[in-house]
């Protein structure tokens, strides 16, 4: 059976957080003390009302000074402007903040930040907080070393999914590509092992030169019964 990395896995658990009260001046010295972008924002119930980035922060020097907008555009911007003018944490926030759980994949959660645009994620477990995922932390998987991915490819695909001997295909790793090499029974069987090889975590790439005794692809397709005799009585 497959053990993917998770979420838990790479994340980081130490979180640095506020809460809603937090003074807008101390939200900006809490990011330069930790050199962090962003901390999430506890709400009274102890779980994670938003988020606060340096983003969200900078828009009170985005608005400082200027002039209102004619009146088509006031609308568009009053929102932001709301947010600029506020004090507290709870005024400043992104939310609802973007979670994911701690179970959930290394994949899920490069989607996830794909999908909405992002470079982090709050992790949770339930209503609690749990770490926080960056795009930098998924990329820890390509940070294996090869003899363990090539530990991992032949237990997760060869001797779980393939069923076969482990040592029966030749396995090579380097700088995380893997190369596949002997015979396997079909066609298909070659085109399996390539893809469930390219999933395991810290593979970057594969080089599949396996050869197959049997062709399937080629195999003849049924042909699908004429209309006439599908049509029903």
């Amino acid at each position: 059976m497959r053990h993917p990395l998770k979420v838990s896995d790479v994340m980081t658990r130490d979180v640095i957080t506020v809460n809603e009260f937090t003074p807008y001046k101390e939200i900006v010295s809490v990011l330069a003390a930790h050199h962090i972008s962003a901390v999430p924002v506890i709400n009274v119930y102890g779980g994670v009302g938003g988020v606060v980035s340096e983003t969200d922060l900078v828009r009170k020097e985005e608005f400082q000074g200027s002039r209102r907008k004619p009146s088509v555009l006031r609308w568009r911007q009053h929102q932001a402007r709301a947010r600029a003018a506020g004090v507290r944490a709870a005024d400043v926030m992104s939310h609802p903040a973007i979670t994911i759980h701690q179970d959930a994949t290394i994949p899920d959660a490069a989607k996830l930040m794909a999908a909405r645009g992002i470079t982090r994620l709050v992790v949770t477990d339930g209503e609690v907080l749990t770490g926080i995922v960056t795009r930098s932390d998924l990329l820890k998987a390509f940070l294996e070393p090869d003899d363990r991915i090539l530990q991992r490819v032949r237990r997760e695909v060869v001797v779980h999914a393939l069923w076969d001997d482990p040592f029966g295909l030749e396995l090579a790793v380097q700088d995380g590509v893997v190369t596949l090499s002997g015979e396997v029974d079909r066609h298909s069987t070659a085109e399996i092992a390539e893809k469930l090889t390219a999933d395991v975590d810290g593979v970057v790439a594969v080089v599949n030169h396996l050869t197959w005794v049997y062709n399937d692809a080629m195999a003849t397709p049924k042909i699908p019964a004429s209309p006439e005799l599908r049509r029903r009585p």
